[in-house]
């Protein structure tokens, strides 16, 4: 399985529309899709519909090929890859091979039945990550504080060796 990168992903602030007097399922999928930054910034490809049409062939339990997400996605299929990394990134989507008859269908499946099945999994990887970075805030933070203690450890050492050439200093200017 390869190595999920989450550097990329955005958060926004993005609230249902509260002009509308009743919200439809496409109006809720295109503020969870804004909501957890899986759109590209500067895509034009409609990934509420992507959300939509992944949880109806996830209910059925048909993968969708690269071929069908491009088209609901309305990009090239090169692109298209592009554009599902955030979703595989968080862990929503995954590839996957099912047998069916004699062969098998290859293609991409939500990693859950429902949206709060989704946010789950994207909670777990989030927290995950945040997981990983305290570690390594933990090390920076004590090698910070370690050279830090060593400087101050080190200047305190040079101020008694000053005073101590100092003092010799004066001895001899005594002495003269």
């Amino acid at each position: 399985m390869p190595k999920r990168k989450l550097s990329d992903i955005v958060f926004q602030r993005i609230s249902p529309p509260d002009t509308n007097t009743t919200l439809t399922p496409s109006d809720l999928s295109h503020v969870l899709v804004r909501r957890l930054g899986l759109k590209r910034k500067e895509s034009r490809a409609k990934h509420d519909l992507l959300l939509l049409e992944l949880l109806k062939y996830r209910k059925e339990n048909v993968p969708l090929s690269i071929d069908k997400i491009s088209q609901i996605l309305s990009v090239s299929q090169s692109q298209t890859y592009e554009e599902i990394r955030k979703w595989r990134s968080l862990g929503l989507l995954e590839f996957v091979k099912m047998p069916a008859g004699d062969s098998y269908v290859k293609g991409y499946m939500l990693t859950g039945q429902t949206v709060n099945r989704l946010l789950d999994k994207a909670e777990a990887s989030t927290k995950a990550f945040f997981r990983k970075t305290r570690r390594i805030a933990k090390d920076f933070d004590d090698l910070l504080m370690l050279g830090m203690a060593r400087a101050e450890r080190g200047n305190t050492e040079n101020d008694e060796q000053d005073k101590d050439e100092l003092k010799d200093d004066e001895a001899v200017d005594e002495e003269n």
